[in-house]
């Protein structure tokens, strides 16, 4: 609910400010929803293809908890406590139905197993959320790519700008709460793997 209250509201606000900006034209008003659903919707779907394409192509061996990549510094691990995460990472959406792996809800400590599949499930998300973030700002140099603007990605910079803006901080928020518990989830595997038992 809280992600699709942002992106109505974030909507109309797109809208309303380039209708604002100029002399009120009924046409012009017209046009400015059109691109900015249809902006808004394109958003959604490259998300959606970009995280469907990591899941395909990326093996699962680049998301183990042993990769430096995904270790979770003291120091970010503080950052996210000083944003007061925990106060607010419940209303952000877990996609885990999508993987038939839900991270919404911890299990166990005890499983190596579990573990295992919980941390590679959240560095799965990371990198589709990254991904998510980045790759909207690339589209608005598509109309440049094939020459000026076109039907589907018209070179509406005040509308599109914003868009890209709005998905970027949605898709950064996962990415901070996946990382914030990543931090203790890596621990309690590393113990595990000390342990040298598997505990089901």
């Amino acid at each position: 609910m809280f992600y699709i209250l942002t992106i109505l509201i974030s909507m109309a606000i797109i809208i309303l400010a380039n209708v604002f900006s100029v002399p009120f034209d009924p046409n012009n008003l017209l046009w400015l929803t059109v691109n900015t659903v249809i902006g808004t919707v394109g958003v959604i779907a490259a998300d959606g293809l970009g995280a469907l394409i990591v899941r395909r192509l990326l093996p699962m061996k680049w998301f183990t908890p042993e990769k430096k990549l995904f270790q979770v510094s003291k120091k970010e691990h503080n950052f996210y406590k000083a944003i007061k995460i925990k106060a607010w990472k419940d209303k952000v959406p877990e996609l885990g139905m999508f993987t038939a792996f839900s991270k919404s809800e911890f299990k166990s400590s005890a499983d190596k197993e579990y573990l295992h599949r919980f941390i590679v499930e959240s560095n799965y998300g990371v990198i589709c959320h990254l991904q998510n973030a980045i790759f909207g700002f690339v589209i608005l140099f598509i109309p440049y790519w094939l020459g000026g603007s076109s039907y589907i990605f018209p070179s509406l910079p005040s509308v599109w700008i914003p868009i890209f803006c709005v998905n970027f901080v949605l898709s950064m928020l996962p990415v901070f709460i996946l990382r914030y518990t990543s931090y203790t989830l890596i621990r309690l595997y590393n113990k595990q793997v000390k342990k040298g038992t598997i505990i089901t």
